[in-house]
């Protein structure tokens, strides 16, 4: 047992360190969002009702604690390096309970290889956030299975608490995002299938049973009652119900699997190895001595749950792929170990060579194939800035995605930096929320993006509310964003500065108050006239 923590201790080090240049990483507009959101919280704003968002508020209350000691936001990607430590140690609970001790490693370094392999902008998702109490409901619920073809004890006060644990952190996971309730159907269904096949006694598992929902229930309530006890819960419930709206926005024939076709071709270049790994699990299952046991169908359970929820929000985001992952990594970590043991005992046929030598030499191959590739993915974009060869903008010209270019949002900071005091106003016509991140700048008004003042399905009455706001307190600057197309959000082939010109009484706001004083990259600067 302590060589196997050695191990996962080595393993886990290994990622962490190929994976800090992440911490150079600009942010993207989603994490510019909820870091906008995050730093209000910390200000005595309320989500949804001062600053509006479609998300639960999980998200919000991560960043924050992340924004305590920097503001600015520069310890918001080392939310993925403490996420990794805790969910790769979860992953080889995990995966040492199901296979093998062998399993849970490879688990570990599988899931940390791919993970930090991912853009800029899908990193410190929330999508990625949701992992952890993913893993952890995972790992409570494994600790219910039987161990072996062994039946289990009837439920103790023990189980009852793994049980209560369990439904505890699935609950924490619909806080980040409504669709991730279908891991939670998808984790009761596996641990159910498995108490079946083990022959427990049913009226132990149902007592199991209402302590997983009471759990649940708990950490649903407490979520309700902080949400309203800020007086903000009408406007978290009607940004849920306009959420479901923009998710069917995509949801038919032609958008769909167009769509989805795209994304899948962008899984493919990232994970095709990974998907390989997975299914050489199932194919070497069959040559292998080791039965799969039970419980693994809690691992084929929680992977389909992840396609669905990719599925119901019809975007197919690279983010939205990410619950995936885990069991994937599971499968992975599973094949990789029978793949060495396969290979192990065929060389040792043919060769004198001891089995142990033999799989040790195999195991280090496949590790640093891994590893290697993580680091040759990370590490060159970031060497030329950390050795001082280009500067900061020059390192940020390089993230983009789309028309967002990383550094665009950076000059732009700057520029209202040196024209403006921190905790001015500032109102944005589009969706860049980076800006008010890194200019230290409060939103104007409570929508940090233009999406709700755009599209049809959200309450006519928000376009007054937000003029007769802005009126009332003029920002000292206004930006204005172009060639930002996203029809799947607004539901309009146009950009935001042609919106802008539909919205008469916002434009007019603009016109009468305003004039333009510059334009970088795809933003026009407003300033405020004398």
């Amino acid at each position: 047992m302590r060589r196997e923590r050695l191990l996962l201790g080595a393993a886990l080090a290994a990622v962490l360190l190929l994976a800090l240049p992440i911490l150079t990483y600009p942010l993207g507009r989603d994490q510019g969002e909820f870091a906008t959101i995050a730093r209000g919280l910390l200000d005595g704003r309320v989500p949804y009702r001062d600053l509006w968002n479609p998300k639960p508020p999980a998200v919000f209350l991560v960043y924050a604690a992340a924004l305590l000691p920097d503001r600015a936001g520069g310890l918001l990607r080392a939310l993925d390096l403490l996420l990794y430590a805790a969910v790769g140690s979860a992953l080889y609970a995990v995966g040492r309970r199901l296979a093998s001790p062998a399993a849970g490693l490879w688990a570990a370094l599988v899931f940390g290889v791919f993970y930090f392999t991912e853009s800029f902008w899908t990193l410190t998702q929330n999508d990625g956030l949701a992992l952890l109490p993913m893993t952890l409901a995972a790992v409570c619920a494994v600790r219910l299975l039987p161990a072996g073809d062994r039946p289990q004890p009837p439920g103790t006060q023990r189980r009852l608490g793994w049980a209560a644990l369990a439904g505890a952190w699935c609950a924490a996971a619909v806080w980040f995002k409504y669709p991730f309730a279908l891991f939670g159907l998808a984790l009761a269904a596996g641990y159910a299938l498995a108490r079946r096949g083990a022959g427990d006694a049913w009226r132990a598992a149902w007592a199991e049973a209402a302590a997983f929902a009471a759990g649940g229930l708990a950490v649903g309530a407490a979520g309700l009652a902080w949400v309203a006890a800020a007086g903000a819960l009408p406007d978290l419930v009607e940004s849920a119900r306009v959420t479901s709206q923009y998710t069917a926005l995509t949801f038919n024939r032609d958008d769909l699997p167009a769509l989805m076709t795209t994304a899948l071709g962008f899984r493919w270049a990232q994970w095709g190895l990974l998907a390989i790994l997975a299914a050489a699990s199932y194919g070497l299952a069959r040559l292998t001595p080791e039965r799969r046991r039970p419980g693994w169908r809690l691992v084929n359970l929680w992977l389909v749950a992840g396609a669905a929820m990719m599925l119901v929000q019809a975007k197919g985001y690279d983010y939205h792929w990410l619950p995936l992952l885990p069991p994937l990594a599971l499968l992975a970590g599973d094949g990789l170990a029978r793949a060495v043991q396969t290979l192990t005992w065929r060389l040792t046929h043919v060769s004198p060579v001891p089995s142990r030598i033999v799989m040790a030499g195999a195991s280090a191959v496949a590790a640093g194939g891994l590893l290697l590739a993580l680091a040759l993915s990370v590490w060159p974009k970031a060497w030329p800035y950390l050795t001082g060869q280009e500067d900061q903008l020059a390192y940020y010209d390089r993230f983009q995605g789309g028309e967002f270019i990383a550094g665009e949002s950076l000059r732009v900071a700057a520029w209202l930096s040196a024209r403006t005091t921190p905790g001015d106003s500032l109102f944005i016509w589009g969706f860049r929320p980076e800006v008010y991140v890194l200019s230290r700048l409060n939103p104007a008004s409570r929508f940090i993006f233009h999406f709700p003042l755009v599209g049809d399905w959200y309450p006519a009455a928000w376009k007054q509310q937000t003029v007769d706001t802005l009126w009332a307190a003029l920002p000292p600057y206004a930006l204005v964003l172009q060639a930002d197309y996203m029809p799947w959000v607004t539901g309009r082939d146009a950009d935001s500065n042609t919106l802008l010109q539909e919205y008469t009484e916002l434009n007019n706001w603009l016109m009468f108050n305003y004039e333009r004083e510059t334009q970088i990259g795809s933003f026009f600067i407003w300033r405020r006239k004398s």
